[in-house]
Order: structure tokens, then C-alpha cells, then sequence
């Protein structure tokens, strides 16, 4: 006989000649072309500021070598996550519950408010009818000044809504991939848009969305916000956080707030006369004054919120959301420049709205919530009618909330009564 393995076909004509080869070739057919960038650093925001562990599993206790049966548990355990991550890639055949290869089955989004076993407990959903619902194919970002609003997509497009018509009323193509683009800000006098790879900030006109002009930032920029005739620039890689003169396009001052090196400030927001930014690699929220572009605090987050998301600042409470690291918004009081509480979300939030100084956020799971800065909870839910999943940006423009569905493709827009309750 042979020396060789028997050579077992699959249903669809393939081969299986052993585990080993055929997880080499997966690997190289689903391996991305370039890192991902965003997970990457997040993933190195938690490693910073997470206590690390010293025993580890693998460790012999008092110097005793595994039994037998710890071995064999182990090896059961590898062959499991073999044989699981060999049916997910389809090297081997599935279980009869296979949906035969058609398409998944669409989510189930239920408005409830209750959020999975063992979550926050919120108090019950109120149901709100969107005054218009705008489809805009793989939405990933928005942005407003109030009165218009801009979105960029995943496909790379440039949009402007018009709140009278509830309709797109500019569009262009960007050479922008999702990880490319990192924030988008603008007013009647600009359009700003990061471009990561290219170390630039772009320049739209706000109407038509030509392209004005951009500026080179030197290090990998995110968070972009305009302030009138200012614009603050978060210097992820480097730690710092540029004050840009938009009447000249050159950089006016640049403010250390943290290491240079990955996962520096991610976004920014204003308030209190200052600008905040969320720092995750020494897990802080940094105070900027905008009048003396001075540090004014450095503020410590502590688990299980981490400081790499989203902020507002209120009157009385500013919020940071922890983006894909954690459940939970930190409260900062501006008061004392100290952490005073958190907030369980049930589902991971990022981007907040502010309506009567109030926070609001939509979580993953269908809804948008509001925050409690005297309870440190949720003290109000709204779901949005059928069929909305959550966790897209929220802004207040033109006498309404707007909240992006990126699963159902579309802008929704939302009174703000329903908000003011």
C-alpha cells in the first residue's frame, strides 16, 4: 500500500488531502491585501491600557507535568477549532441546517428594548415613525453643520442631503477606500475630509463638493472638526491635535496631547470652550483650550469603557464612546476634569448627538438611547420604526435627528419631539 493519504472528494468536487494543506490554501485566498488598519490599532488601544496577565493557561502548576487527561483535553479542544474554522471556510461539509448556499437570512430586528441575556436593563421602547427615509447605498459616515448634511459611503461617494427635498443633492467619487477615510466636517465655508493613507486633509466646496485644495498633515490624521474659521485635525500617529487656519489652508499651531505612535487621538468634539479628544493609547480624554491651544486636563478613562470613539461635551457631562473595544460611553464631569461614571449600552455605540444638552447614541440592536448624567443609565429608547439595526451616526440638522441604518441602506430622519420628552 501506499505511503499516501486517501484522497477523500467533497460534494462539489474538490479534494481533501489533509487538514493542513487545505487550510494553507484558505488562508491564502481570504487573506486581505492590506491590514486592517482601524481593528489594528483599537485592538493595540486595549493591549495599552489593559492589565496584563502573567500566569498564563499554559503554565504547569507547582512544577507537576499535565496529566493525561489535560493533554487530551487540549488536543480535543485544537481538533474542534480545526474542524469549525475548516466547515466556516467550506472545506468541509456542513450539518443539514445549511441554507444551500444561498444568501443568509436577513436579520431579525426586533424594537424591543431589552438587549441580550445578561445586559442593561432599559426602559421601554417608544416607537417613532421617520418623517423620511433616504436610501444611500453603504453608508459609512455623517456629518452637519446644523443646517446641511454630508455622508460618505463605502463606495467611496461624497454625498450632500438636502433637508427641504429629503433628497441627494450633490454626489462625487472620491478615490477613497473605507479604511482610507478616516472624518468628515464641514460648514457654509468648507467640506473637510481625512484621507489616512496619504497623510492629507481634502478640501471640498460645501455645495458642489468640488475639490478645493489639501493640506498635508504629515502624520496619519482622523478626527476632523470645524469651529467657524478654525479646524482641529486629530494626529492619530502622532499624537497630536493641529489647529489648521482654513483661510490660508496651512497649519497654525499643533499641541502634543499624548506618544506619537499608533492609536494616538482618534476624534475630537467642542465644548465648554474647549476641544476634547479621545487618546486610547494612554487611555485618556484630553482637554484642549481653544482660546490658548494650551492642555488644560488629561483625563483618565477606566475599564470597561475605553477612550476611542466619539464624544460630546455638555453643559454638565461630556461622554466618550469606547468605538469597537466595549459596550460602554465614559461620563467625564467638566467640572473636575474627572471620570464620573458609565454607561452600559448593550450593544456597541459611536457617534453622539446632543438635543437640549441631552446625549444621545444608537447602539447595535435597533434603537437610539438616551443618557441618564445624574443615574449613569439609560433613561430613554427610541426605536425608529421596522427593520432599523443601529449603530450608525447620529446629527441634529434642520430642526430633526438624523441616524444612518447601514444595514437597510438608508438615512433616516426623525422629529425631534420624539427627542425633547
Amino acid at each position: 500500500m501506499s505511503g499516501d493519504r486517501p484522497v477523500v472528494p467533497f460534494p462539489d468536487g474538490r479534494e481533501a488531502r489533509g487538514v493542513g494543506p487545505i487550510l494553507t490554501s484558505w488562508m491564502a485566498a481570504v487573506a486581505p491585501e492590506r491590514a486592517p488598519e482601524r481593528l489594528l490599532e483599537e485592538s493595540f488601544a486595549r493591549t495599552m491600557t489593559t492589565r496584563q496577565l502573567r500566569v498564563f493557561p499554559w503554565h504547569r502548576r507547582s512544577g507537576a507535568r499535565s496529566s493525561i487527561g489535560d493533554r487530551s483535553r487540549l488536543l480535543l479542544a485544537a481538533l474542534v477549532g480545526i474542524v469549525a474554522v475548516a466547515i466556516g471556510a467550506g472545506l468541509l461539509p456542513r450539518s443539514p441546517i445549511d441554507n444551500g448556499g444561498g444568501p443568509s437570512p436577513s436579520p431579525v430586528v426586533s424594537p424591543s428594548p431589552s438587549p441580550s441575556f445578561g445586559g442593561p436593563s432599559f426602559p421601554p421602547a417608544v416607537t417613532v415613525e421617520p418623517t423620511a427615509s433616504i436610501p444611500v447605498e453603504a453608508p459609512l459616515a455623517l456629518a452637519s453643520d446644523g443646517t446641511t448634511i454630508w455622508l460618505f459611503t463605502a463606495n467611496g461617494d461624497l454625498l450632500r442631503i438636502d433637508p427641504k427635498t429629503n433628497s441627494i443633492a450633490a454626489s462625487v467619487k472620491l478615490d477613497l477606500t473605507p479604511d482610507e477615510f478616516q472624518g468628515l466636517a464641514g460648514n457654509d465655508s468648507g467640506l473637510w475630509v481625512t484621507k489616512w493613507s496619504t497623510h492629507e486633509v481634502l478640501r471640498f466646496d460645501p455645495l458642489t463638493l468640488r475639490a478645493v485644495t489639501s493640506i498635508d498633515t504629515v502624520t496619519m490624521s482622523k478626527g476632523v472638526l470645524l469651529s467657524g474659521e478654525t479646524l482641529w485635525l486629530a494626529n492619530t500617529r502622532g499624537g497630536s491635535v493641529d489647529r489648521i487656519d482654513t483661510a490660508t489652508n496651512t497649519i497654525a499651531t499643533t499641541i502634543s496631547v499624548g506618544p506619537v505612535g499608533p492609536s494616538g487621538p482618534n476624534w475630537l468634539a467642542q465644548g465648554l470652550g474647549s476641544i476634547w479628544t479621545s487618546v486610547p493609547n494612554i487611555g485618556s480624554v484630553v482637554r484642549v483650550s481653544a482660546a490658548t491651544n494650551k492642555v488644560e486636563a488629561t483625563i483618565q478613562i477606566s475599564a470597561p469603557a475605553t477612550p476611542c470613539g466619539g464624544l460630546a461635551a455638555g453643559s454638565t457631562a461630556v461622554w466618550v464612546s469606547s468605538c469597537d473595544g466595549s459596550d460602554f460611553v465614559a461620563q467625564i464631569d467638566p467640572s473636575t476634569n474627572t471620570q464620573v461614571g458609565e454607561v452600559d449600552l448593550g450593544g456597541r455605540g459611536y457617534t453622539f448627538a446632543l438635543v437640549d444638552d441631552r446625549a444621545w447614541i444608537s447602539p447595535e440592536g435597533g434603537q437610539l438611547v438616551r443618557l441618564d448624567p445624574v443615574g449613569h443609565v439609560v433613561d430613554r429608547v427610541i426605536a425608529p420604526g421596522a427593520g432599523f439595526s443601529g449603530g450608525g451616526d447620529v446629527v441634529v440638522a434642520a430642526g430633526s435627528l438624523w441616524v444612518l441604518d447601514g444595514v437597510a441602506g438608508r438615512l433616516l430622519r426623525l422629529p425631534m419631539d420624539a427627542f425633547r420628552q
